[in-house]
């Protein structure tokens, strides 16, 4: 297991000010891209070790060919932060916390789970879905933080939103799914959402 370097570890425990055009973006769109959030050293330990935590709890062992639709999307792990120190103190950084409190305009934020989401050779792309089917929470005031961990062409498929997707109610009670897929993408194409990558 990689060594946590004391400046990685400075960097995550040390806030940044995001701006207001930032904040404003993402309360209109849902979403915001923000670039130079963490240094290519802190992400590069990243990819270290939550690759080596994926590589150890893993229990997925089905061939491509026998999975369904999400399974086929990404290898799942969840929670590492409960079995891995390491993993704990990425999860628990102040940076990713503040970012993700001032995006939603609160004091400070709790965490639902961490997962590391792995894209496996030869699986299947991950169909429009949303997220909210996998939070049981009373409201919508909550926030993913997306790292890739890696450089990630167009070509390879990167993350995508619809921007102000948000404002669709139809799919929220759908898995991801092919159903998910039909749904939404219907519903993105009908009231045309903006695609961002």
């Amino acid at each position: 297991m990689p060594q946590l370097l004391s400046s990685v570890k400075e960097e995550l425990n040390t806030t940044l000010e995001i701006s207001q055009t930032a904040i404003d973006f993402y309360c209109e769109n849902g979403f915001v891209k923000l670039k130079n959030i963490l240094s290519a050293e802190t992400i590069q330990y990243m990819n270290e070790v939550i690759s080596a935590e994926v590589v150890r709890l893993n229990t997925q062992h089905l061939p491509m060919e026998e999975r369904d639709t999400y399974g086929k999307a990404f290898l799942q792990i969840m929670n590492i932060w409960t079995k891995s120190a390491p993993v704990k103190e990425i999860i628990f950084s102040k940076r990713l916390a503040k970012i993700a409190a001032d995006l939603m305009g609160v004091d400070g934020v709790r965490l639902y789970h961490d997962q590391a989401l792995f894209k496996e050779p030869g699986g299947g792309h991950t169909p429009w879905h949303a997220d909210q089917y996998y939070w049981p929470l009373a409201n919508d005031n909550t926030v993913t933080v997306w790292i890739p961990l890696q450089e990630t062409a167009l070509e390879l498929g990167p993350l995508e939103f619809s921007a102000r997707s948000q404002q669709l109610r139809e799919g929220r009670t759908l898995k991801i799914s092919d159903d998910s897929e039909a749904i939404i993408q219907k519903k993105l194409t009908l009231n045309d959402f903006k695609k961002v990558v």
